[in-house]
């Protein structure tokens, strides 16, 4: 069973390293993720949620995991990332439910440590 803590941590720590390797690169796209995923016309929960679909559908494990545990830290329940699952499998077709499922095991291993809290 993966360990998603883990996993995010390898990613963050990675991106820590790369970013502070590329210079003002790595802080272009740190202000770009911070502008896009702010409240606006759509809320952050649902920005991070679309995050979450587009990740599914193109397969970046990385993403999943960031995105799965960013979204919960913006309120979203088990059913909302479940019904942004089916939007990414409609995009994504049949290896977006191998990745839908990822993000679904990853999402309850996080949900399930919010409730033990």
């Amino acid at each position: 069973m993966t360990n998603y803590d883990d996993e995010l941590g390898e990613v963050i720590q990675n991106n820590r390293n790369l970013f502070h390797s590329i210079g003002d690169a790595g802080k272009g796209f740190s202000a770009l993720h911070k502008s896009a995923t702010e409240a606006g016309a759509l809320d952050s929960k649902t920005k991070i949620l679309q995050a979450l679909a587009i990740a599914i559908a193109i397969r970046c494990d990385g993403c999943i995991v960031q995105h799965t545990k960013g979204a919960i830290k913006a309120g979203a329940t088990r059913q909302e990332i479940i019904e942004t699952i089916n939007v990414a499998i409609m995009m994504g077709g049949g290896p977006a439910t191998v990745y839908g499922g990822r993000a679904l095991a990853c999402a309850d291993q996080y949900l399930k440590e919010a409730e033990n809290k």
